[in-house]
């Protein structure tokens, strides 16, 4: 039997600062709209348009965005669609977004210190958000050290 596949990755900017929450069992969240250009040509034409995506992180990993990220930075997220519906007051709706599962800083030096981290984070430095068992180096990393000692900048 064939596995179904549910994989997003995005190169963009943050339209806002993460938005960190608390859920009422105590979970850790971050929101955030991630902007992503995409160019393409109709004939002779280059048009360019704009997608706006939802993410939504957890645990640590929220915690680590909702410090180090702010609106305008450029990101890269990799995660997969949970498509959401409810209901109030007869009126139906619905949403998808992204449950980012990692993520790496991709702008370049700040201050003096190098926010992106080379471009890759480190094992060390991987957050498991405890929801998707995966790491930004695509295995499951051991996350237990303190993440404040481990941020590159």
């Amino acid at each position: 039997m064939a596995s179904d596949l549910n994989v997003v990755i995005l190169i963009g900017r943050l339209t806002r600062d993460p938005e960190l929450k608390t859920t009422s069992n105590g979970k850790v969240l971050a929101k955030f709209t991630l902007a992503s250009n995409r160019i393409f040509k109709v004939g002779e034409e280059t048009k360019e348009e704009v997608g706006f995506f939802d993410c939504v992180s957890w645990g640590k990993q929220a915690e680590v965005m909702a410090r180090y990220l702010t609106k305008g930075k450029r990101i890269a997220v990799q995660g997969g669609l949970r498509f959401s519906k409810w209901e109030v007051e007869g009126k139906k709706s619905s949403k998808v977004e992204i449950n980012v599962e990692n993520f790496q800083f991709l702008d370049g030096k700040q201050d003096g210190k190098d926010a992106s981290g080379g471009g890759s984070m480190a094992p060390s430095e991987i957050v498991d958000d405890g929801y998707s068992g995966y790491s930004a180096q695509g295995g499951h990393e051991d996350t237990s050290a303190n993440l404040d000692e481990d941020i590159p900048f």
